[in-house]
């Protein structure tokens, strides 16, 4: 029921016009969700899907994609979004795509910090991703008292991360154990380049020979 939620979730955001689609219910068989779409909605609906498996329109439309490929990948099933019997988009395969090559490394991994709960000397955290993707990790009780603080404020944990490689390129986290942390700061970059700006004043910018002394340093 869990997993079946989850797809259920990102289905919705992928679909939006949240008002207009409604669920319907789930198919015998391979887990088909069905979806009704009123009318007026459907054309918006259909192209607002296609976008955002080509990488384009709504930011949100394109993260639920994502997701849904991941949860896909994971439970090793291929996916269709159908209208009827005909196909409006496919999904990366991913049932006959070669096992994962996992290895152990350390790492780090930043994102929103949205949980962190347990009642063992392990927590477990979780954080959110860039593409809105869940990055489970674990923590010992000392480092989770600190954590639960920066409830839904972005942090980069550092560990040894378990990584096993995607069917379509790239590397997917499956847990990282993570002993330290850095609280990270949400700005622009006018505000960041302001920063920067005032960390350089009266320092190396305005010395009359900047790059001899960097040549220097560097030997």
């Amino acid at each position: 029921m869990t997993r079946l939620a989850e797809y259920l979730r990102e289905l919705s955001r992928l679909l939006g016009y949240r008002e207009s689609v409604h669920f319907e219910g789930v198919s015998q068989g391979s887990a088909c969700l069905n979806a009704l779409v009123e009318d007026d909605k459907y054309q918006a609906v259909v192209h607002q899907a296609c976008l955002a498996a080509a990488g384009e329109g709504a930011r949100r439309a394109q993260k639920a994609y994502q997701q849904l490929a991941s949860l896909m990948e994971e439970d090793r099933v291929d996916g269709t979004l159908l209208n009827g019997t005909a196909q409006v988009l496919e999904f990366p395969k991913a049932k006959t795509a070669a096992p994962p090559v996992v290895i152990r490394k350390k790492g780090s991994v930043q994102g929103r910090l949205y949980f962190v709960g347990g009642k063992d000397e392990t927590i477990l955290v979780r954080l959110e991703g860039a593409t809105g993707e869940s990055l489970l990790c674990e923590v010992g009780t000392a480092l989770a008292e600190q954590l639960g603080s920066l409830l839904f404020k972005p942090v980069r944990l550092h560990g040894e991360g378990v990584w096993e490689s995607r069917p379509n390129g790239g590397w997917r986290l499956k847990k990282l154990q993570a002993h330290s942390f850095d609280r990270l700061e949400n700005g622009t970059l006018k505000s960041g380049i302001k920063k920067l700006r005032a960390l350089s004043a009266g320092g190396v910018s305005e010395m009359d020979d900047a790059h001899a002394l960097i040549l220097e340093l560097r030997g």
